[in-house]
C-alpha cells in the first residue's frame, strides 16, 4: 500500500513539472527576433536614445525614434547565447542588474549571458520563447526573463516557475 502511495505521489510531482512549461522547447538559432509579452502582446523594447542603453520596457512591437523591438541572438563560444540590441554601435545586450531589472548594457561579462529556448505547446498553438539567465560560472543570479505588472519596468529576471516566462516569438526578416 505505501509503494502504492509514493508512486502516485511521483506521478503527480511529474505531471505537475510537465505542465510547468510547454513540450517541444528547443535551442532558439541565430537572427533577429521580437519577444512579444503573452498577456497583452507588446513586445520587449530597448532605449534607441542615450547611446541604447537602459531600461528594458515593454512597449509597441515597431521601431520608432526612441525605441526598438528588434533583437539580435546569438550563439557565444561557452554555450550561452547573447541578446543584443540590433544594430547599435557600439552594440549593447540585455543584461541583468544587481536587483534583477533588466537593461540594455555593456555586452561583457556574465550578466549578459542567456539561454534561449524556443517552442509550441502543439500543432496550431503559439510558438513562444523562453529567455533565461544562464552565467557560465553558475552562480545564483540565474533566473527566468518576466513580465511582471507589478514592479517598476515591468521586466525582471526572477527564479522560475512564475508566469507569465514565456514569450510570443516573432522572427523579424
Amino acid at each position: 500500500m505505501r509503494s502504492r502511495v509514493i508512486a502516485v505521489m511521483a506521478a503527480a510531482v511529474a505531471a505537475t513539472a510537465v505542465l510547468a512549461q510547454p513540450a517541444h522547447a528547443a535551442p532558439l538559432v541565430d537572427g533577429v527576433y521580437r519577444f512579444a509579452a503573452l498577456q497583452d502582446g507588446t513586445c520587449l523594447t530597448w532605449p534607441k536614445s542615450a547611446g541604447n542603453r537602459g531600461m528594458v520596457t515593454l512597449g509597441d512591437c515597431t521601431d520608432n525614434p526612441n525605441t526598438s523591438a528588434n533583437w539580435q541572438v546569438r550563439q557565444r563560444p561557452n554555450g550561452t547565447m547573447e541578446v543584443s540590441t540590433a544594430g547599435s554601435n557600439p552594440r549593447t545586450c540585455l543584461t541583468v542588474a544587481t536587483d534583477y531589472r533588466v537593461m540594455a548594457n555593456d555586452c561583457a561579462g556574465k550578466y549578459a549571458e542567456w539561454t534561449v529556448s524556443i517552442g509550441s505547446a502543439g500543432p496550431g498553438s503559439v510558438v513562444w520563447a523562453d529567455i533565461e539567465h544562464t552565467p557560465s560560472d553558475q552562480s545564483s543570479s540565474w533566473g527566468k526573463l518576466v513580465d511582471d505588472p507589478g514592479v517598476i519596468g515591468r521586466i525582471w529576471v526572477r527564479r522560475a516557475p512564475i508566469d507569465p516566462h514565456f514569450w510570443t516569438l516573432q522572427q523579424v526578416g
